[in-house]
């Protein structure tokens, strides 16, 4: 790679998320990281940058030096003049089946690596087929779906294939996945991905809805020590002792992992399937069909608008305060299933997951690829786990993550864990 002006672009720098990434990689970044930020609109870009450098005047890494790029996400040149000046590249701006791919383009013949949080994981497949050989031959590397969906389901499934394999000697055959507790908040860009994701995918993910709901997207297989993984979305769970629903993620999750599962060879038929716990059974029924309500709300544009025009739902560039942000947590429990043993996972977080771990997972995604690329990286379209997998891990444990495993149930390292049990 010929040397670069920077080292990670944050693109998109005016959004939600996108803002706080660049006080995240402020605040974070080894000194003399040479971060810039980017989107269309100088002005903004400029006020978001005065915003952040007022609120942290002493930040280890300048917010009144870092330069600012401008273009327009639709429009290829932009993008390849873009792509070229730097390193590495940090995307915010969704969704990502719109405003990503003339990006990814550009980084994969610029030979610049990349990172995304789109949960858009059909889009990632359409980039990894079309571009995948080409990124291969320049030995690119574009890491998404680097957010809250999909980093604990897939690093933490990745984490388990490795323990089976060194500790169990068995291939690791199927995941079970069921959030325990969770606090959390939306912005108004990931409702409008949502939106554009049920639009434009909605025959694909129905697909996936129907194999979570009847439970075939599990094992047909007899499971180890008489357990049952093939089980309904709607269930009650003797391994935790309580009911489970439908969880709004376990279809983008489930799709990663097994595309994971599938390239690092988990196991013959690995697949994964992830609910959420509800208090009692008739909760389990309700936050199911609450989700599928939801989902039906933002398929069409008419009531989506009334969601927006009532305020019931945020708009793009709108999210959850700061404040709330930090009272957030999530706990992953994850039951692993070898050829004849059963072993357990978590994953667990003490902010919001859809933001601060997000922010996160993203910034230490960009950092990594920028300063810890080895023989160990994958270069090519994929999830994080098969492009950067246990590099990202050790960077996320490092930064308060949890990530363990063991033969027993595991509760969650963080005071986020006394509300969860």
């Amino acid at each position: 790679m010929t040397t670069r002006n920077y080292d990670i672009l944050v693109w998109g720098a005016t959004g939600f998320t996108g803002s706080r990434l660049v006080e995240y990689l402020a605040l974070n970044a080894p000194a003399g990281t040479r971060v810039a930020i980017g989107g269309r609109n100088r002005s903004k870009i400029e006020a978001v940058r005065a915003k952040l450098a007022a609120k942290h005047p002493m930040a280890p890494i300048s917010l009144e030096s870092m330069d600012i790029l401008i273009g327009d996400s639709q429009n290829a040149q932009d993008m390849h003049a873009i792509a070229s000046q730097t390193r590495v590249v940090a995307s915010t701006v969704g969704p990502y089946s719109i405003y990503g791919e003339q990006l990814v383009r550009a980084c994969v013949e610029e030979v610049t690596d990349y990172c995304d949080i789109t949960a858009e994981v059909p889009w990632v497949h359409d980039m990894n087929r079309e571009l995948n050989d080409q990124a291969v031959r320049n030995n690119v590397h574009i890491v998404s779906l680097c957010g809250f969906d999909c980093i604990p389901a897939d690093l933490g499934c990745l984490m388990l294939a490795q323990y089976s394999r060194e500790h169990i000697q068995q291939p690791l055959l199927h995941v079970k996945g069921s959030i325990v507790g969770i606090r959390g908040g939306v912005s108004g860009g990931t409702m409008a991905t949502l939106g554009n994701q049920l639009g434009i995918e909605a025959r694909r993910l129905w697909k996936g809805v129907k194999a979570q709901m009847s439970g075939s997207s599990t094992p047909q297989s007899q499971p180890p020590n008489g357990k049952e993984t093939n089980r309904a979305v709607v269930h009650y769970d003797q391994t935790l002792g309580r009911w489970q629903g439908f969880w709004v993620m376990s279809i983008i999750n489930s799709m990663a992992t097994k595309w994971a599962g599938r390239e690092l060879n988990y196991g013959p038929g690995f697949s994964y399937a992830e609910t959420m716990t509800a208090r009692n059974v008739f909760m389990a029924i309700a936050q199911t069909l609450g989700f599928v309500y939801l989902a039906a709300l933002m398929f069409f544009s008419a009531t989506r608008n009334l969601l927006y025009m009532l305020r019931a739902i945020p708009r793009p560039g709108e999210g959850p305060s700061d404040k709330f942000m930090k009272s957030g947590f999530f706990s992953l429990h994850l039951e692993a299933f070898s050829e004849t043993e059963v072993f357990y996972g978590k994953v667990s977080g003490s902010s919001d997951p859809g933001y601060s771990e997000t922010i996160k997972y993203l910034g230490e995604s960009a950092l990594c690829l920028a300063f810890d690329r080895d023989e160990s990286f994958r270069p090519g379209i994929y999830p994080p786990s098969v492009a950067i997998g246990n590099k990202l891990l050790d960077r996320l444990r490092n930064r308060g993550c949890q990530f363990d495993v063991a033969r027993k149930i595991i509760p969650a390292s963080h005071d986020s864990a006394k509300k969860v049990q």
